[in-house]
């Protein structure tokens, strides 16, 4: 998983590197092992970091009017060619030197040839820019500006808006845009399939970003009123795990009346646990991330909601806490389906053997975790809200045929 930022300053008296800085810092949900940033004024500036963009040094006298920048679990720095500089977020088929030529020499032609799941952005030695999405959609890209002296492109819309920036709109599947000082165009390059990937929208986004054209906070709330249709429980407070599964919470609360509540505080930055490196960050991360707050849940029993569930450490370190600071019972609901298969795409959902889902059941796996009762969001349930222009593969292990 990935985040990638393009910016442009269409006159080359500005200095965007803290644009760019902050812009990537603003999509670190989307991964965080690695990050980096290559910034354009005569030459490329290429700075490298293993570890968050927050950790990035930025030397004091960098500058320069364009550049793009990349953060996510796998090494993958923007690229440097002879010919511009190169990110993508996904799987994309082929030397990235001699796409890169490519995409220079003859952009339309080398787009409708590329094989992959992916979205990029390229930023060429002369100075022009462009983003492109494969026809299926299922990695993101949005553009938007900061007034009329900034073009921004980004994985999802939190990279535009906390620069200041103002968004535009998505740029559409197998769909290029170009920028250079004069304009902003596009092209559609490759046949529009619309296939979003579930997870993106249930989990991987930011909840103040709209992705693939919809209102990430909106969606996890009439998720939310979902599952209160599909699972009714008799129970005293409802409560939502931080962020991602709080507007899930918030839904669920207005639907059933049954109280919503602050369950949890955290201390220091955030970790997302699904994509910690190893079992101990994992286990610190809900620790830091899942502290609970015993008057919320003392004597109560407890609606817990979380947006998906991969190996069932997280939420049974989370429900042994609850149950530690007196809460009577405990049931779980998922804001998605079960995950039951790997993604090959380059979401980072683990071997099927790994997924607990798909080898266990229902009251297995509650048993395992300590929970009362689980309970997954209906298949249906998740089209009844989104829609079936998504890829469900983890889901369903139907995959679009994309590769």
């Amino acid at each position: 998983m990935a985040g990638i930022i393009g910016v442009y300053a269409f006159d080359k008296i500005w200095n965007i590197s803290k644009f760019l800085y902050y812009g990537l810092i603003g999509l670190q949900n989307r991964g965080y092992s690695y990050s980096g940033m290559s910034i354009l004024k005569e030459n490329f500036q290429l700075i490298t970091n293993e570890g968050a963009p927050e950790d990035i040094e930025l030397p004091q006298n960098i500058e320069g009017w364009a550049g793009i920048g990349y953060t996510g679990t796998k090494i993958g720095y923007p690229i440097i060619t002879d010919f511009g500089t190169l990110v993508v977020d996904g799987i994309i088929k082929g030397d990235l030197n001699e796409i890169a030529k490519g995409l220079y020499k003859d952009p339309e032609n080398t787009l409708k040839e590329i094989n992959g799941v992916f979205s990029l952005i390229f930023l060429t030695k002369d100075g022009k820019m462009m983003g492109y999405r494969d026809s299926y959609g299922i990695k993101p890209l949005e553009i938007g500006g900061f007034g009329f002296d900034l073009a921004i492109l980004s994985s999802e819309t939190s990279g535009i808006t906390v620069i200041g920036g103002e968004f535009r709109r998505e740029i559409k599947p197998g769909e290029a845009v170009f920028i250079d000082t004069y304009e902003i165009s596009y092209s559609q390059i490759n046949e529009n399939r619309h296939n979003y990937c579930a997870i993106d929208l249930v989990y991987q986004s930011r909840i103040d970003s709209f992705v693939f054209s919809k209102n990430i906070y909106e969606v996890r709330v009439k998720i939310g009123e979902q599952l209160a249709e599909e699972k009714k429980i008799d129970a005293d407070v409802v409560i939502g795990v931080p962020d991602t599964a709080i507007p899930f919470a918030i839904g669920y609360s207005k639907k059933s009346g049954i109280p919503y509540d602050l369950g949890f505080t955290r201390t220091g930055s955030p970790i997302r646990t699904m994509l910690a490196s190893d079992d101990f960050l994992k286990i610190i991360g809900v620790q830091l991330k899942l502290n609970p707050i015993k008057y919320v849940v003392k004597g109560k029993r407890v609606i817990l909601i979380d947006d998906s569930m991969v190996t069932g450490r997280t939420l049974k370190n989370t429900v042994f806490a609850l149950r530690s600071l007196g809460a009577k019972e405990v049931h779980v609901l998922i804001g998605s389906p079960k995950l039951i298969s790997k993604c090959p795409y380059g979401m980072e959902v683990p071997e099927e053997k790994d997924l607990i889902a798909a080898n266990l059941s229902e009251e297995e796996i509650a048993k395992v975790i300590g929970a009362d009762s689980i309970y997954w969001l209906s298949l249906e349930g998740l089209y009844k809200v989104l829609g079936k222009s998504i890829c469900v593969g983890c889901m369903t292990r139907n995959y679009p045929k994309v590769i």
